[in-house]
């Protein structure tokens, strides 16, 4: 089975949470050790069934992988946001945010077809979270350096790899339009996939940035 660099960029995030589990275990990145196995064991099966033909369980399996993804982040964004109504919007979108995936794949497109509805909610969400986040950020009265926030790294891979595949995705009904559906599908895949790495080395030093600010713990210890 040939891996696309993309896979490879998803399984370094994997390693780096195997390797700083210590370091993240009591902390909400915590959530990142089971999200990153669940999104190679996801992508390696997704790449088999599709090398296989079997588009229809293909989508069954990223219909429900792409909800939890979403919920992974909205719970990252809730426990590093402090301001109180940004708080509790971050707070409110996760359990609505499962219930109208759940609707939209048992009555409206159905779990057959790719939730782009959902997809599209979440992705809208996801952008509103990271400028919450930024906001915050830049708003502090002391100087902190972003750097070595790992939540400033995650919300900088999330904000560009959501806003370039809302982008991109606003350019289809175009492509469509003017029977270029396949041009569109080769520069989908190669946006896509560039984007997918950068997200994937954002979180990986936002891990290896959470395993360095405890070791400076320790030390001034």
């Amino acid at each position: 089975m040939e891996l696309s660099l993309f896979h490879y960029a998803e399984m370094l995030a994997f390693m780096a949470s195997i390797i700083c589990y210590k370091s993240i275990i009591k902390k909400p990145y915590w959530v990142l050790l089971p999200y990153m196995l669940m999104i190679v064991a996801a992508e390696i099966i997704g790449k088999q069934l599709a090398d296989k033909q079997l588009y229809k369980d293909n989508v069954h399996l990223f219909n429900i992988t792409t909800v939890i993804e979403f919920v992974v982040f909205f719970f990252l964004f809730y426990k590093n946001v402090n301001g109180s109504y940004r708080k509790e919007i971050t707070k409110f979108a996760i359990p609505v945010y499962m219930v109208a995936a759940v609707i939209n794949q048992l009555f409206i497109q159905g779990f057959d077809k790719f939730h782009t509805n959902t997809m599209l909610l979440g992705t809208v969400l996801i952008i509103i979270f990271v400028f919450f986040y930024f906001y915050e950020a830049f708003s502090k009265m002391e100087p902190v350096n972003l750097l070595k926030e790992p939540m400033f790294w995650i919300a900088t891979g999330l904000f560009l790899f959501y806003l370039g595949d809302f982008t991109i995705n606003l350019m289809h009904p175009y492509f469509v339009k003017n029977h270029l559906q396949k041009r569109w599908t080769h520069i989908f895949r190669i946006i896509n996939h560039n984007l997918i790495i950068f997200e994937y080395l954002c979180i990986s030093i936002a891990i290896i940035v959470c395993s360095k600010n405890r070791s400076a713990l320790k030390l001034q210890s």
